[in-house]
């Protein structure tokens, strides 16, 4: 519920500028790219469940809400509808990875696909109202793959990555709406070196690339003036790894 569980961490006089929506900003890759487009002079609004004592950069507007819940998402749309007089984009990059249940795949379901399209929605009056407005899904690789070990994961990123079509023909052609694949980003914390050499050989390029890929591919996005109910993979070859031909 709405409460002491959704709160503007950081107050800030409306202004008349046209702000990027982050969803999952808080930490890990949503956190690089929010400093990332925060040092080249964006404001950004960072709308995740941390609570975050204080923004950090400037730019950086810390939103608190639990985008599983419709309330917490309506408080985020009021709020930007009623301090910001355009948005400039919508970056979806919250993400749970969650094991096999019911209950999980509701929580991925809310998070994965309730949310943007819900958001997608509501905010479309306020994308309009820029020259160029972009929605940038962040899906994963295995969204066209599938996954035997996270079949409900994939199935809602794979739902996810069916929007960009849809809210691409719906927008265009001012709003510009893309996904993004990615593979492996970041290792996950607290494993050990068996499982960090057998995540890395699931690739052909076999390192941990960190953020960068991500953010390189969303700037290019940004930028362009000729990509819209696109996919950009960014997995270091892992679905040619191991092929049978």
């Amino acid at each position: 519920m709405l409460g002491d569980n959704l709160r503007l961490i950081q107050l800030t006089a409306p202004n008349m500028n046209s702000p990027i929506l982050i969803t999952g900003a808080s930490q890990r890759v949503g956190l690089a790219l929010a400093m990332e487009l925060a040092q080249a002079g964006h404001t950004v609004v960072s709308a995740s469940r941390s609570v975050q004592p204080q923004s950090p950069h400037p730019n950086i507007i810390p939103f608190t809400a639990d985008l599983c819940q419709a309330a917490d998402r309506q408080a985020l749309i009021d709020y930007l509808y009623s301090h910001y007089d355009g948005l400039r984009a919508v970056i979806h990059n919250a993400s749970l990875w969650l094991d096999d249940d019911l209950a999980n795949l509701d929580t991925m379901f809310r998070l994965h696909v309730e949310a943007p399209y819900h958001l997608n929605l509501a905010l479309g009056e306020l994308l309009a109202k820029v020259d160029k407005a972009d929605i940038i899904h962040v899906c994963d690789e295995t969204s066209s793959r599938g996954s035997k070990s996270h079949i409900g994961y994939a199935a809602t990123k794979a739902a996810l990555q069916n929007m960009v079509l849809s809210f691409a023909e719906k927008y265009a052609p001012t709003v510009h709406v893309n996904g993004i694949l990615p593979g492996l980003l970041i290792l996950k914390e607290g494993g050990d070196e068996a499982y960090r050499q057998q995540t890395l050989k699931k690739a052909l390029l076999e390192f941990e690339p960190g953020a960068g890929p991500l953010i390189e591919t969303v700037k290019y996005l940004l930028a362009s003036q000729y990509s819209t109910g696109s996919q950009v993979v960014i997995n270091g070859g892992r679905h040619l790894k191991n092929r049978i031909i």
